[in-house]
């Protein structure tokens, strides 16, 4: 072998070498950047923090608001339960105005009746003397056992079929009378549908019956807010009254 052919091969040599260098470092992958990396998790950790602050200041202010209740209607036995809804709540409370108030709670009645209370409150804002709805209504429910204890010992109240079912026991035999509830100028009054005697069937109209449950009538006590009744149900545990207004004043709600 001479020396020009050794130089030749040399460089043949070499050239393959560097072709071999240059196709693996052209196969090593890219390294990945931190910065991509991490702003995605950082994104999701702001986004997870305004969600927190958000419901943060929304359950505040669903306790403020149960107390201030609470502390305007003496018939609450304890303090309400209160749900704003709308997201985000930050901007709503800026803005001063909510899409839907729920509130819910306990009472008694001057008689002593308890009653349990759920309002939905809707279009509620911000007014110089506190907030205003523009729509509202509410469910009274008093259960029918403490209907019945009212009426005295021996009686029983079930609901069925959307009627009102009285038991009472006349001279040791038991009187069953159904009854369709209804409306009248903010009254309760029950109409007798059925009626029977030891179970045989009697005159729904019987003079008797009709008497006994004119004097059953009751006059429904003003609600709050202004509501005014809408209606009336009865189901197998309660008696329901519906109430509605448009444009209700919340004072220092």
């Amino acid at each position: 072998m001479n020396h020009r052919t050794a130089e030749a091969r040399a460089r043949a040599r070499a050239v393959v070498r560097g072709s071999a260098a240059r196709g693996t470092a052209a196969r090593r992958p890219p390294r990945p950047r931190r910065t991509r990396r991490w702003a995605p998790a950082a994104a999701c950790a702001l986004l997870a923090g305004l969600v927190l602050a958000d419901r943060v200041a929304v359950g505040a202010a669903e306790g403020r608001m149960a107390d201030r209740i609470a502390a305007r209607q003496s018939a609450l036995v304890a303090a309400p339960d209160v749900s704003i809804d709308g997201f985000p709540f930050l901007w709503n409370a800026a803005a001063g105005s909510y899409p839907e108030v729920e509130v819910d709670g306990r009472a008694k009645t001057e008689d002593g009746l308890p009653v349990t209370a759920s309002f939905d409150l809707r279009e509620v804002s911000r007014t110089a003397g506190g907030y205003a709805a523009a729509q509202a209504r509410a469910e009274f429910k008093v259960p029918l056992d403490a209907l019945a204890a009212k009426r005295g010992p021996g009686v029983r109240l079930t609901g069925h079929d959307g009627r009102l079912q009285i038991t009472r026991s006349v001279m040791g035999v038991p009187l069953v009378v159904t009854a369709a509830l209804g409306l009248s100028g903010g009254t309760v009054t029950l109409e007798p549908t059925e009626a029977s005697l030891a179970g045989r069937p009697l005159n729904p109209a019987n003079p008797q019956i009709a008497a006994a449950l004119k004097a059953a009538e009751r006059k429904i006590p003003d609600l709050p807010l202004g509501l005014v009744p809408s209606g009336i149900s009865v189901d197998a545990g309660a008696v329901t009254v519906h109430g509605e207004a448009k444009n209700v004043t919340l004072p220092g709600a």
